[in-house]
């Protein structure tokens, strides 16, 4: 009997792709799912002399809403404060910031990707 396929967690392929994203753009990503006490930021990147702070969601459906409705301000704050603790660890000064959402709606034949630059402000 041959053992199931496991799939890796949605969240997973969706980090992946928007990595591929940003650096097919050329931004060198830093880190993946950076957790912290305050949170979690999927991806941190440099795009130039810019800090980005970028949250991906991916949606299969429109069934829980679109990816964008899901970055609701909770998670905004929760990002923030995450960010702010990345900011305080890693020994770097930037001159500039920048939250970035990047959307993926993925079917068996499709995969769309929505990046939305300084989708939200800094505190």
């Amino acid at each position: 009997m041959k053992p199931p396929t496991l799939k890796p967690p949605v969240g997973t392929v969706g980090e992946a792709l928007a990595a591929d994203y940003l650096t097919g753009r050329g931004y060198h990503v830093l880190e993946r799912n950076f957790r912290c006490r305050g949170g979690e930021i999927d991806l941190i990147a440099l795009d130039g002399g810019t800090l980005v702070f970028v949250e991906v969601k991916l949606r299969r459906t429109l069934s829980r809403g679109s990816p964008l409705e899901a970055v609701t301000a909770v998670k905004q704050a929760r990002v923030r404060k995450a960010a702010q603790q990345y900011l305080s660890l890693c020994g770097r000064v930037f001159a500039r910031i920048r939250f970035d959402v990047i959307c993926i709606m993925k079917s068996a034949r499709t995969t769309d990707i929505t990046h939305m630059k300084a989708a939200f402000s800094q505190p």
